[in-house]
Order: structure tokens, then C-alpha cells, then sequence
């Protein structure tokens, strides 16, 4: 070979070499990569579990309760519940959207500062859902109610920025308390127009209620708190009327309908109240929610029904249905189809999930996506979607919260649940209301006519099932994320 060839072979050599490099190491590369992220993120700061009293509270002592299983029950009381107030109010969501149900309660937060009552207000900093900017906080301020925003972190504090507050409650007095999964928005409390969820909300009245606000106080006092003047450095002050506006004619009309609304729901006594949350901060060791639900489950002898609007498991999640399912407990599982969700990618990972849910006893349940039938109340909604974060376990023990089955809630996000055991009354109202949202979905998994992947996606448009494919490929990669 003659000195030029033999020199462009070599230079062809070299770059067949480079261009691999590019296209196959670089990928790994990346890959690694994300792989350290996404383990940094499930395991980050792992260190000595903090404690603090208000974390985990349990009494024996009688306890008011009921069940929040209608959207518009569920905002009337509410309403009466911030009416009641005498000395404190706390609040702290998700999400609070600047539309009529936070129209409403925004207002009646205010008249009650007015009057002399404390209001707090917390609200996280997700900015992918973020409302309540400060120029609202602002007017909030001004009208007496204090506002704290929970994780300003910006996504260059990537770790950080993934942290989330999901709890959502209102505490009135240290006495009466409503959690659950609603955020304060219409589509919480069937006043959308385009999208409702069915949720539901324990309303809890008794002792554990004052470790419940104890638990806020020690969120509000938290170093992942920021002021909004804080947030809002150099900007001039706006006022909120978007808020605090004078009440349009139709918001009054709707106002009087809420004063006017009789309870939807039945109180019964629980004897036995829990309350567990995650402790504040990132950090997987301060979840303790995830570990009571997993303790919840070993402990079950015959069946647990579950609802949870995600299904995105992963090894320790399924570890723990394969557990339940080899002792022979019947598990049902109560979650969203493609058309009724509000997150097309949670479907995407459930979908790459269903070969290893064929497991003894198990069935999983897909909204169809329809308004529940029966509703007093109607509503314009074409499209409905489940949202409760709740399960009965052997017909006895309830459980109600924000936790959704996903590993977000499991090692990213500060969520919090409560107990009620030994109480069937309670435990069979639950039951009744799920099985009513059962009867309008479809077999998925394990159950008869089962119908799978075809099942999951039914109804769905074309739009929706294109960008959930699209995801598909990569779900197990980022579901920890989801």
C-alpha cells in the first residue's frame, strides 16, 4: 500500500473510530449521567432521619369524621368551616389558582383577618403549576392574611427544585381540620367547565387536629419557606384584584347556593385518629408516609382497596404488591385511563407496567372519564377524571391523603395521610363510593374481560395517544420523576 493510501486509510480509520465515539459513547455517557441524577434525586442528602413530635399523632380519644366524596359538598364545607372560625386559620396546598373557588375562599379568608382572626397561607413554588404570584401575596397581605411560598428553589438547584410540598389541609381553631387530595381550584370542586376531578377529603374533628396544625407550624417555620416581598425584590406593588375583587353577580349567586347547601355527607366517630406526614426538606429519609403505607399493607389479612389517579411503579412498589399478593390478600386498584387523565406520561409508564401486574388477586381499574352518574349537582364537564388519594384496608381501617402511588410521593415530595381504624362505617361508605366509581371504568388487569393495553388507552384522542407513545420509550427512564 502505497504511503498516500496507507495515510487515507488511517485518517478513515480514525474517523470511523471518532464518529462511534460520538454516537455510541456519548449516549453512554449521558446515560450514566442521568442514571446519577436520577439516583441523586430518590437517595439525595440520605443522612440521620429528623424527628419532631408533630410528624407522627395518634389518639384514642373520640373524633368526629366524615367523608368529602362530593366536589361542591366539599367546598360548601369549607366555606362554613372558615365562617366558624374564632382565633386561627391555616392553609396549605399545591396548587391555588386564581379563578372562582379560590375567588370564593380568598374572600372569606379576608373577612375573617378582618375580624381578628389569624390566617395563614402556604403555597408551594412548583412553577410549572404556580398561581399565586406576589402581587396576589401581596394584596393578601394588605388584607391581613399571611402568605409564605414553600421551595423557591430554580431548576439550576436541580436536586432541590424537584422537592415539592403535595399536602393540602385547612385547620380552623386547632380543632376542625379537612385533608385529602384537593388543591383550591374549580376543577376540585365540579365548577370547571372543561375538566373535574372526583376527589375526596377526610373532615376531621377532635385532638389530632392540634398535631396536624402543629405540623404546619413546623412547615411554615421551615428554612425551605421564603417571603414573597422576598421572591419580589424591586417590584412595585400590585394589587390582587383578580382575588379580591368585587364578587361578580354569578360569584355571588354561587356563594349563596354554598350557604345554602345541605351536607353531603354522614358523620360517624373514630376512635382511633393517626396523622403522619413527611418531615420538611429534601431528603429521602424524611418520608414516613410511604413507610406507614407499607406497613398499612403487610399488615392486611384479606383485601385493600386502593385509588390513586397515578399508577407508576418501580421495584420497591411492586415488591411490596408481590408481598401482598403472596399472602393471598385481594388488592384493588382504582386509577385513571389515558382519556380521563390530566398526565398522559403517568399512563405511558403504567402501560410498560402491565405484564408485571398479572399478579394473583390483583385488579386494576381505569376511569372511564364521565361524570359520576347520580351527581346532584350538574355540571357542563364532558370529561372527569379520579384524583382521591385513599384505600380501605380489610373493610375496617381508612385512610385518606395526598399521597399518589408513584415515586415522586415516595421519595420526592413531602406528603401526609390519616388514619381512622376500626371504623366500618366509615370504611363501607368509602367502599360504596369507590365501587360507584369502579362501575364506570374498565378492567384493565386481573379482573374479568380484563382488556389490557387496548383497555387503558380507550377513548383517548389522537393527539393524547401520540405524545403518551412518544413518552413510552422513555418512562422507565424518567419515572422517577413522575
Amino acid at each position: 500500500m502505497s504511503g498516500s493510501r496507507w495515510t487515507l486509510w488511517r485518517a478513515a480509520k480514525v474517523l470511523a473510530w471518532s464518529l462511534a465515539g460520538v454516537f455510541v459513547g456519548l449516549p453512554v455517557l449521558l446515560y450514566l449521567g442521568f442514571l446519577g441524577i436520577q439516583e441523586a434525586s430518590e437517595r439525595q442528602w440520605l443522612g440521620k432521619a429528623p424527628t419532631h413530635p408533630a410528624i407522627d399523632v395518634r389518639s384514642h380519644e373520640p373524633h368526629t369524621v366524615a367523608l368529602l366524596d362530593v366536589g361542591f359538598d366539599s367546598l360548601a364545607t369549607r366555606m362554613r368551616l372558615i365562617e366558624e372560625a374564632k382565633d386561627s386559620i391555616e392553609l396549605e396546598f399545591f396548587i391555588y389558582e386564581v379563578d372562582t373557588a379560590s375567588r370564593l375562599v380568598t374572600q372569606a379568608l379576608a373577612r375573617k383577618a378582618r375580624e381578628g382572626v389569624k390566617v395563614r397561607l402556604l403555597v408551594d413554588f412548583a412553577l410549572p403549576v404556580f398561581k399565586l404570584a406576589p402581587r396576589y401575596a401581596q394584596a393578601l397581605e394588605a388584607a391581613g392574611v399571611e402568605v409564605r411560598y414553600y421551595n423557591t428553589a430554580g431548576l439550576a438547584r436541580f436536586f432541590a427544585s424537584n422537592h415539592r410540598t403535595h399536602r393540602k389541609l385547612l385547620v380552623v381553631d386547632r380543632r376542625k381540620a379537612i385533608i385529602g387530595g384537593r388543591n383550591i381550584a374549580d376543577d376540585y370542586f365540579d365548577l370547571s367547565e372543561r375538566y373535574n376531578f372526583l376527589d375526596s377529603d377526610m373532615l376531621i374533628d377532635g385532638p389530632v387536629v392540634a398535631g396536624i396544625t402543629d405540623s404546619f407550624d413546623l412547615y411554615w417555620a421551615s428554612d425551605w419557606v421564603t417571603n414573597p416581598i422576598d421572591v419580589a425584590v424591586g417590584s412595585q406593588p400590585v394589587q390582587g384584584t383578580e382575588l379580591l375583587g368585587l364578587p361578580t353577580p354569578a360569584e355571588v349567586a354561587l356563594a349563596a347556593e354554598l350557604q345554602r347547601h345541605p351536607p353531603q355527607h354522614a358523620l360517624s366517630t373514630c376512635n382511633d385518629m393517626h396523622f403522619v406526614t413527611d418531615y420538611p426538606g429534601s431528603g429521602v429519609e424524611r418520608r414516613k408516609v410511604f413507610l406507614e403505607l407499607t406497613r398499612l399493607a403487610q399488615e392486611a389479612k384479606q383485601q385493600i382497596m386502593v385509588e390513586s389517579p397515578y399508577l407508576v411503579l418501580r421495584d420497591d412498589g411492586l415488591a411490596v404488591l408481590q408481598q401482598v399478593a403472596q399472602r393471598g390478600v385481594k388488592l384493588q386498584i382504582l386509577t385513571n385511563s389515558l382519556y380521563s387523565t390530566d398526565a398522559f406520561y403517568t399512563v405511558a409508564s403504567l402501560a410498560n407496567s402491565l405484564d408485571r401486574l398479572a399478579l394473583p388477586k390483583l385488579e386494576v381499574w381505569a376511569y372511564g372519564g364521565q361524570a359520576l352518574a347520580g351527581s346532584a349537582r350538574p355540571s357542563a364537564s364532558p370529561r372527569w377524571g379520579v384524583h382521591a388519594k385513599r384505600a380501605v384496608f380489610d373493610d375496617h381501617t381508612v385512610v385518606v391523603g395526598t399521597y399518589n402511588i408513584d415515586p415522586r410521593s415516595a421519595n420526592l415530595n413531602s406528603e401526609l395521610m390519616v388514619v381512622c381504624r376500626n371504623n366500618r362505617f366509615l370504611a363501607e361508605t368509602l367502599q360504596h363510593n369507590m365501587r360507584l366509581r369502579i362501575a364506570q371504568s374498565r378492567a384493565v388487569v386481573g379482573a374479568a374481560n380484563a382488556g389490557g393495553y387496548e383497555t387503558l388507552v380507550e377513548g383517548a384522542d389522537s393527539n393524547t395517544l401520540f405524545k403518551m407513545r412518544a413518552i413510552a420509550p422513555f418512562a422507565s427512564w424518567l419515572d422517577f420523576l413522575m
